[in-house]
């Protein structure tokens, strides 16, 4: 396992003071990533292989949002690891040790020269330090995501620019939620979110959003002009 520290500053929280999903998200990311550089033979196996990760989804699970000052603890680990994927979880607790937020999400390996998913040797893969599961609801990582014929709202279109560019040259995990967020009703309620990330965007790309409120939640589609998904998101209760 590893764990961080923060204090929760004015950068990630929202015009209540509250912590942002999408800040949490950067917290998440943050601590997942200093947590798989501790993995060294993989790490040098990646450096050595023009290798990555990508994430494929995450799962969400809020029981409140920090607010601002308030002292952050987030801990992650690997539960589960293939030849061709990972899945971890990721806490985020309050001073007093209880959890505001859990998340699980998968990541692939990738060959990063072609963006393809790729696999890694099995002597690399019993390297890889695993801890058991966090106890919440697994929920499965793909999305059943309403078809076309459904009334979906289309909203404003969002060119993709410099600053949502993370070092893989896409738009980080992060800022799509940023662009969920958007998307949402004003004052839409939720204690959970999923998303399926499916082709990254890349600077200059026009991410086209579309709305659905259904049962399940609030869906939200991050789309190109043709209609083909970025990344699909459900905010429910």
């Amino acid at each position: 396992m590893f764990s961080m520290e923060y204090r929760l500053g004015a950068s990630r929280v929202d015009e209540t003071g509250l912590l942002r999903c999408s800040g949490m998200v950067d917290l998440m990311q943050d601590c997942s990533g200093f947590q798989l550089d501790t993995e060294q033979a993989l790490n040098a196996y990646f450096a050595e292989h023009g290798l990555g990760m990508y994430l494929a989804s995450r799962q969400i699970d809020i029981v409140r949002m920090p607010a601002y000052g308030e002292q952050l603890t987030l801990k992650t680990w690997i539960f589960d690891c293939n030849r061709f994927y990972g899945c971890r979880n990721t806490l985020l607790l309050d001073a007093a040790g209880e959890v505001c937020a859990a998340s699980w999400c998968i990541g692939v390996f990738v060959d990063l020269s072609t963006a393809r998913g790729t696999r890694i040797p099995q002597t690399l893969l019993e390297q890889v330090r695993l801890e058991p599961a966090y106890e919440m609801e697994y929920l499965p990582h793909k999305l059943i995501v309403p078809d076309a014929s459904q009334p979906w709202e289309q909203l404003p279109d969002r060119a993709v620019d410099r600053s949502m560019i993370d070092r893989y040259h896409h738009v980080n995990n992060a800022r799509y939620f940023d662009l969920g967020e958007e998307a949402l009703p004003e004052g839409y309620a939720y204690r959970r979110v999923r998303i399926a990330y499916k082709t990254p965007a890349k600077h200059g790309a026009l991410i086209c959003p579309r709305r659905l409120t259904t049962a399940e939640g609030c869906w939200i589609a991050l789309c190109d002009e043709q209609g083909k998904p970025y990344a699909q998101l459900l905010y429910s209760i």
